[in-house]
């Protein structure tokens, strides 16, 4: 279990002062938090790395030294960034961080917050290791390396896992096809799948599972007993403002794809490979997104098995008149803009009349009409398959 005197080791905490209750560095940390909000307790969890500026008790130090009394029992640390609020810790709040065994730190204003969570989760989670049997027990069910089904439930009991009956769905954090990580993306990553795997653990009738290194990336494998509620947990998890922000900062990166809610032994290697199949058609369709959810693009997954079934040459026959990538791709735009002239030209940064001409011209080589629904369709499944190809 990692300390306060571990954390300190961190190489992002050069620069960070112990102030106060240096007896209290070998004190636990399992959590980390940020809070700015008076009535801060009800929300930790304990042995909490609390990270703060002092907001809500900037005022009175009276205020301060009595946080610093009433987390002494929740908290393993106090790490205070100064200059914003606060310009450095009074010495009388130094004094009854002491009395209590409290350690406090001072944090530069320049070291961000995201900065230090994400380095000492990493730590967090590398001195509490994830089993390496366990992370192998989902390995030999993904791979189906095993022989009889009834042992391996009975083998996952032993993890308190009931493949039987409870509900899986796998997340997948990988790094883009063609991008190559350096050892802080690696650590980025981590942090959002521990992230995910902290939310688990707080949501009632959900288990956090493990977090099985890939080539590229994470699965993190979630358990839940009611599938309804394990679906929307993630989904939810996924929309929250801050760690869109996160995932924003990571674009260009990584991507992350949400499997299906499923059961039983079959069911766990059905998500994982149905997130993978989301990640493919996320990056043909919808190459600027970065999170994908199975169920939001299953269609467009079948569509893709069929297509590799050596169906896709029916589709393609229908737009095989069209030889301009140009025109193809003004189809597509057409589509994803529902059928507005305005904001295909908009999207494609030409004029009005320029779309309508190409449509016009693919109209008379195809002898389909778009606005026709059968043509439409016809139509719109060719440019499909030309924009899933490969």
């Amino acid at each position: 279990m990692a300390k306060v005197s571990d954390v300190l080791k961190l190489s992002v905490m050069r620069g960070v002062r112990v102030v106060a209750g240096e007896e209290g560095l070998f004190r636990k940390v399992e959590h980390v938090t940020v809070m700015e909000v008076p009535e801060i307790k009800r929300w930790l969890k304990g042995n909490d790395f609390l990270i703060t500026s002092f907001y809500s008790v900037r005022k009175s130090e009276e205020d301060q030294r009595a946080l610093i009394r009433d987390l002494a029992d929740t908290c393993c640390c106090i790490a205070v960034k100064t200059g914003q609020y606060v310009e450095t810790v009074a010495e009388s709040v130094k004094r009854a961080a002491d009395e209590v065994g409290l350690p406090v730190l001072e944090i530069p204003g320049e070291l961000a917050y995201i900065d230090i969570i994400v380095n000492v989760m990493n730590l967090i989670f590398e001195e509490e290791g994830n089993s390496e049997i366990l992370e192998k027990y989902v390995k030999d069910i993904l791979y189906e390396n095993y022989s009889d089904e009834i042992l391996m439930e009975e083998r996952g009991r032993l993890f308190g896992m009931d493949v039987e009956h409870d509900w899986f769905s796998a997340v997948v954090i990988n790094f883009r096809k063609r991008y190559v990580p350096d050892e802080q993306d690696w650590k980025g990553i981590r942090f959002l799948g521990r992230t995910l795997l902290e939310r688990m653990r707080e949501t009632a009738g959900i288990r956090e599972r493990v977090m099985v290194p890939l080539e590229k990336g994470y699965l993190i494998l979630t358990e839940g007993e009611d599938e309804c509620r394990l679906r929307e947990t993630l989904v939810d998890f996924f929309e929250e403002e801050r760690i869109c922000s996160l995932w924003n900062a990571g674009t260009d990166k990584f991507v992350c794809s949400v499997g299906p809610v499923r059961t039983g032994l079959a069911g766990i290697r059905d998500t994982y490979s149905d997130a993978f199949k989301a990640i493919r058609v996320m990056r043909k369709l919808q190459p600027e997104n970065c999170v994908c959810v199975y169920e939001k693009v299953e269609m467009y997954c079948v569509l893709q098995d069929l297509f590799s079934a050596g169906k896709r040459d029916v589709f393609e026959r229908i737009l095989a008149p069209v030889e301009s990538r140009e025109f193809l791709e003004t189809l597509w735009t057409y589509f994803m803009c529902s059928g507005s002239l305005d904001e295909t030209a908009g999207v494609l940064h030409t004029h009005r009349n320029t779309v309508k001409y190409r449509l016009g011209r693919i109209q008379a080589v195809t002898g389909l009409d778009i606005k026709r629904p059968e043509d439409g369709f016809k139509l719109y499944m060719g440019v499909l398959a030309w924009r899933m190809k490969g």
